[in-house]
């Protein structure tokens, strides 16, 4: 489901502010963006929004504003210069060059340098900011989960009208292929002496084959399944995904055992509203 908020934190050294967005996903996918100084807090960050969204992709970016009277102190970051040092000795070595690494050289090295203004940005700043951005996101969320709900429901109650009108005309249709295969069987055989209780065996074996009440039955089970699973509280996303093939599934055999012009209509109206609600359960955690 889709979302977005935005929190600002005030602190007297400065200010931190967060943006989250979400969109949906089959999948839960999680792009955070610090201050550069900050990249070592992110998995613990990442396990914080792992906790409140199970599925969406979610990209969060978090910026911190220092005050006017603070001053931008550059501070060495020793361990990427021991690196430089490190593949220069090892250059050195293996192409024979010559040279030093001069205090010259190092102002023109990348990420040498980073600044203290960021080291204000403690990890509970970090964690208290994105709870309330995740806080705020999942509020979003919801109200767009509760628009969704409605719409699902909406077209299970489609599908359900379908049904009771497949399961209405089912009668009027098996006495119809019942009178037609007996005249067709008759037309052929009235040459010859048969055994009407034979042929009457042989249809009743037939329209057995016919029959879709019991797919009529399971998918009225598989709709009872997917609205009880709808009032759950918990993810219902993936368990959703699989009842919607199991109503294809049924839903496609009564489409090709009716026969019927009627029938095959409302199962392909039935078959629109699924692929309907099979494309919404996508955004569903």
């Amino acid at each position: 489901m889709t979302g977005f908020a935005r929190v600002e934190k005030e602190y007297g050294e400065g200010k931190l502010s967060g943006e989250a967005r979400s969109l949906n996903s089959r999948y839960l996918e999680i792009s955070i963006k610090l201050p550069r100084i900050d990249f070592f807090y992110e998995q613990k960050l990442r396990e914080l929004v792992k906790k409140r969204v199970k599925r969406g992709k979610v990209d969060i970016s978090v910026k911190w504003e220092k005050t006017s009277e603070q001053v931008n102190i550059p501070k060495v970051n020793e361990n990427t210069i021991k690196q430089y040092a490190e593949t220069i000795k090892v250059l050195k070595k293996s192409y024979r060059l010559k040279g030093h690494l001069t205090v010259d050289n190092i102002f023109n090295l990348r990420d040498v340098f980073v600044y203290e203004e960021n080291n204000n940005v403690t990890e509970e700043k970090l964690v208290n900011c994105v709870e309330t951005l995740m806080t705020e996101l999942n509020s979003e969320r919801d109200k767009e989960g509760r628009l969704l709900k409605e719409d699902l429901v909406a077209r299970i109650a489609t599908i359900l009208s379908g049904l009771s009108e497949i399961e209405a005309r089912w009668p009027a249709t098996i006495t119809t292929h019942e009178e037609k295969l007996k005249e067709k069987i008759m037309e052929v055989t009235k040459s010859i002496t048969i055994d009407e209780t034979r042929v009457l065996q042989e249809v009743a074996i037939y329209m057995e084959r016919l029959d879709i009440s019991e797919e009529v039955h399971r998918l009225k089970g598989h709709i009872d399944n997917f609205k009880t699973t709808l009032d759950a509280g918990d993810s219902i996303g993936r368990k959703l995904d699989f009842i919607i093939q199991e109503m294809v599934r049924e839903t496609n055999t009564i489409g090709s055992k009716s026969n019927d012009l009627y029938i095959n209509e409302r199962v392909i109206l039935i078959k629109v509203e699924i692929e309907k609600i099979r494309e919404q359960v996508q955004n569903v955690e």
